[in-house]
């Protein structure tokens, strides 16, 4: 596995997102897989947009940390999904980050029509327990429990050598961590559907023209990501 070479933030999510995508390429070679990917730098793809919508294009995800698209399976449509990655890691001794550094990213990233998007938070192998608790706990509970956001969660933990470990807290038993789980070993699951991408909400746009305008601008995102991702089909 590739080891974290610098502390800086920027270059530290950099590596650990190009690890994690080699991680899942492993662990899910039917899938295609991208890591730093920025679409809307292209001015191809900004004349595109002025040309379809008769405006400016707005500005939009500057990077999307990991892409995955997965195949057609089993008369299921085929899966695009993004997940936004954000490490914590101490200075000091301290932690000076937000609990909920992330989340803004991740709830933007609906806006390109995904099926799903996520926020994985990585932690620094020397949390303990408690902190992992107060900040990536207090994450899933803001996200799932308190806002109940269209986004799904996921906390990790990371060592030197990314290694990449699930962690799921003793919700009853503050502040106990109830088990970990090598990420190699754990099936990733999306519980949370994208509203834009949901019949329903398609429904109600009839009614309100500018959710048919987002949705219109959503759908648009989506097909020119893949095409631009080059994606079978596409």
């Amino acid at each position: 596995m590739r080891a974290i070479t610098s502390n800086h933030e920027t270059q530290g999510e950099l590596s650990l997102t190009k690890a994690l995508g080699e991680e899942l390429r492993q662990e899910y070679p039917n899938a295609r897989i991208f890591c730093n990917r920025c679409i809307s730098r292209s001015p191809i793809f900004r004349n595109c947009w002025k040309e379809t919508f008769g405006e400016l294009c707005p500005p939009l995800q500057p990077e999307m940390d990991l892409i995955i698209w997965e195949p057609p399976v089993n008369g299921e449509k085929e899966k695009l999904r993004a997940i936004e990655i954000k490490w914590f890691w101490k200075g000091n001794g301290k932690v000076n980050q937000s609990f909920y550094k992330g989340i803004e990213q991740t709830l933007a990233m609906l806006q390109w029509g995904f099926d799903n998007v996520a926020l994985w938070q990585l932690f620094d192998q020397s949390f303990s327990d408690q902190e992992l608790w107060d900040y990536g706990g207090r994450t899933w509970l803001y996200v799932h429990n308190r806002l109940n956001l269209p986004i799904d969660y996921t906390m990790l933990t990371v060592d030197s050598q990314c290694n990449f470990t699930i962690v799921q807290m003793d919700w009853n038993n503050y502040p106990r961590v109830a088990w970990k789980m090598p990420l190699k070993e754990f099936p990733i699951k999306w519980r949370r559907k994208n509203p834009f991408r949901e019949s329903a909400t398609i429904e109600e746009s009839s009614k309100h023209p500018l959710l048919k305008k987002f949705i219109n601008e959503a759908n648009f995102l989506r097909e020119s990501l893949m095409k631009w991702l080059e994606l079978p089909g596409h």
